[in-house]
C-alpha cells in the first residue's frame, strides 16, 4: 500500500513538472511591428521556444522563467515610433557647412539680427526647391521625379492560315530619386539612402542605375547626399538628372532630419 502511494505521488510530481515545462501567452504590441520585434527576440530564444506573429500581437510559448525574460524585453522594445520630418533642399549657392553655420548663428543670442542679415544678402535667383516629407522612424520616405511614356508592344502569332501580328500600347514610367530611411540613435540619426535613376533608351527599354549607402548625422544637421557643383559634364544623365541642372545652375542635394513631435 505504501509503495502504491509513493508511485502515485511520483506520477503527480512528474505530471506537475511536465505541466510547468512550457506556458503560452499572447502579448499585445502597441507601437512596433510584430515582424521587427520577432527578429529582435530571435537571439534570446532556445530551440523549444516559439514566437508566432498574430497581427499586432505575438503568441509566445516558452518556459515560465524564459517567458518572464521575453515579456520584459518586449516591453523595452515596444517603444513609440517617433514622427520625423525629412527636408530636401536643392541649391546652387549653399553648402551643408554654410547652412549649418547659419542655423548656429540663428540660435545665438543675436540670432534674429544675424538671420535677417543672411536673408537680405541671399541671391534669390539661385534659390531652389525646398521639400519636406514626414515619415515614421524606420520607415522609408521616397522622393522622386520622372516621366511616363507610351511603349508599343508587338506580338506575332502563327496559325494554319499564316502569321498574324497584334500590338498594344503600354505606359512605362522612368523615374529618378532616392528612398531615405531614418533611425534615431540618441540625438543622432542613422540614414539609409537608396538612390536610383531610370533612363529611357531609343529601343523603348529602360536603363537603371541604383546604389545604397548609410550615413550618420546630428538631428537638424544638413548633409549633402548628391551634387555636381564641381563638374562640367552632361548633367542630365545618371543620378544627377534628379537635379535637373544646367552648367549655369549646378545644384547640390542636401537633406536633414528633424523630430516632428
Amino acid at each position: 500500500m505504501k509503495s502504491k502511494s509513493w508511485f502515485a505521488g511520483l506520477l503527480l510530481l512528474t505530471g506537475s513538472a511536465l505541466a510547468d515545462e512550457t506556458v503560452m501567452e499572447v502579448i499585445q504590441l502597441n507601437n512596433r511591428p510584430a515582424e521587427e520585434v520577432t527578429t529582435l527576440l530571435a537571439p534570446l530564444l532556445d530551440s523549444q521556444d516559439r514566437v508566432v506573429q498574430n497581427g499586432s500581437s505575438l503568441i509566445v510559448k516558452a518556459s515560465p522563467a524564459k517567458m518572464d525574460q521575453i515579456r520584459t524585453l518586449i516591453q523595452k522594445l515596444d517603444t513609440r515610433l517617433s514622427n520625423l520630418v525629412i527636408s530636401v533642399l536643392q541649391t546652387s549657392n549653399k553648402t551643408a557647412a554654410e547652412l549649418n553655420a547659419e542655423a548656429s548663428i540663428a540660435a545665438s543670442p543675436n540670432g534674429i539680427h544675424m538671420r535677417g542679415m543672411v536673408a537680405n544678402t541671399e541671391d534669390l535667383k539661385n534659390r531652389r526647391q525646398h521639400q519636406q516629407i514626414r515619415t515614421l522612424e524606420g520607415q522609408a520616405a521616397r522622393i522622386q521625379t520622372g516621366q511616363v511614356r507610351p511603349v508599343q508592344n508587338y506580338s506575332v502569332y502563327s496559325s494554319p492560315y499564316g502569321n498574324s501580328v497584334s500590338s498594344d500600347t503600354q505606359m512605362i514610367e522612368a523615374s529618378t530619386g532616392f528612398a531615405v530611411t531614418p533611425r534615431l540613435a540618441g540625438q543622432q540619426v542613422m540614414i539609409d539612402i537608396e538612390p536610383w535613376s531610370d533612363q529611357f533608351q531609343r529601343n523603348g527599354q529602360i536603363e537603371t542605375q541604383s546604389a545604397r549607402t548609410s550615413i550618420r548625422a546630428n538631428l537638424g544637421e544638413w548633409i549633402e547626399i548628391a551634387g555636381n557643383a564641381d563638374t562640367e559634364q552632361n548633367h542630365n544623365q545618371g543620378f544627377n538628372s534628379f537635379n535637373q541642372s544646367t552648367r549655369q545652375n549646378q545644384l547640390r542635394i542636401l537633406i536633414k532630419v528633424d523630430r516632428a513631435d
